[in-house]
Order: structure tokens, then sequence, then C-alpha cells
């Protein structure tokens, strides 16, 4: 893990950012041991860092959704195709798919046109997992176009979410950093991913009572 976070940050500097945005979300999606935010707050640090603002940031943010997208269409057509193979064999413990979480989420899901709403939703919040929902999707064989403009919607919020995080952060405490003479782009992460690792907690803790108070799931239908 080290050595791809290590390789992630070496490219953010190689390359233009919208290109890292790119390859860096489709890395994330495919590899789960990556952290999720890894790429925008990286992104959204280094945009500070170089002087440039918002216009850049949308940018990236495209490019980084649109990387992501393709990504989870490789779920997707796997979990359509292998169906409860992907939640019970190794396969499944190696992409980091959670049976239980799968359950939980695919409760939601009813058939309806809802489930479109579900899926913007899911792919926004910040503390989803990415991979779960994917999966869901594929063995509830939710429309491929839907799939596609929910996951592109949904996955556009959370990815300027995280820039906007990250960019701001670093720009408040950018009078800190000075005075401590650590500019460095792993400093200015650390700081923006505790405060988001205590966003993430606080909400996690909260979600079912969240969602379920927005969506019933099905068995509570029942």
């Amino acid at each position: 893990m080290d050595a791809l976070t290590n390789y992630l940050e070496t490219l953010a500097h190689q390359v233009p950012l919208p290109l890292f945005a790119f390859i860096g979300s489709i890395i994330d999606e495919i590899i789960a041991i990556v952290p999720s935010p890894f790429v925008p707050l990286t992104s959204g640090s280094l945009i500070f860092s170089q002087g440039q603002g918002y216009m850049l940031m949308l940018l990236v943010a495209l490019t980084g959704t649109i990387g992501k997208t393709v990504a989870t269409l490789l779920t997707y057509y796997v979990s359509d195709k292998l169906e409860d193979y992907l939640t019970t064999s190794k396969l499944g413990k190696i992409l980091g798919v959670d049976k239980h979480e799968i359950e939980k989420y695919g409760s939601y899901f009813d058939g309806t046109k809802r489930d479109e709403v579900i899926m913007v939703v899911l792919r926004a919040l910040p503390f989803i997992p990415t991979l779960p929902v994917s999966v869901i999707a594929g063995l509830i064989k939710l429309n491929l176009w839907s799939f596609i403009i929910t996951t592109f919607i949904g996955t556009y919020i959370r990815f300027m979410f995280y820039l906007i995080v990250a960019y701001e952060g670093v720009k408040k405490y950018e009078g800190l950093l000075d005075t401590l003479d650590a500019t460095t782009t792993v400093f200015e992460i650390t700081i923006v991913l505790t405060f988001c690792g205590w966003l993430f907690l606080f909400m996690r803790k909260r979600w079912d009572k969240i969602f379920g108070y927005f969506f019933k799931s099905k068995k509570k239908k029942k």
C-alpha cells in the first residue's frame, strides 16, 4: 500500500493534475487498498500550492470522475456476470468486497426509478465505499446507462467535495505551515486526512439512521 501511494504521490508531481486525477481514480477504484480520498485530496492540495483556482478544480473533478466511472464499469460487468461468486469467493476478498455491506446497501433498492436517486446519493456521500455500490448495481442488473449517469453525477459531487476540503484546508493552515517551515504535500494531506477521518467516523456511525430516515429498506417495508 505504501509503495502504491508513494507512486501516486510521485505521479502527481510528474504529470498535469487532470491526467493524475484520471489515472489515480482508475487505480483507486480497481485496487481497493488505496484510500479512496487520496487522489482528490492530493489534487486539491496541489491545486492550491500551484497557485491555481476553482477553474482547474472543476477540470480535475471532471477527469477524475471520468476515470472513476470508467473503472466502475469493470466491477459492474464482473458483478453482472459472476453474481454471487463475487461475494463468496477469494476474488471478492481480494477486491475488498464485504458481503454484509452488499446486503445492507442492496436492501434499499426496489427496482423502481427511486434506485437512480439512491445511486446518486450513495456515490456522492464521501463516507460510503464505492466498490459495494458498483457490485450492487451489477447484481440487481441496474440499467447500464442509468449506472453510468448516476455514477458520473454522484462521483463528481464527491470528488468536488474532497477537492474543496483539501484546497480550503491547506489555504486555512498556510500560515501554520509557513511557521513550521513544512510545506510539503505529505504534511498538507495529513492535516486534511485527519479532518476527513474524523468526519468519516462521525458520519459512518450514524449512517444507518441518517440514510434509513430518507430511504426505508425493502426489509423494513415488509
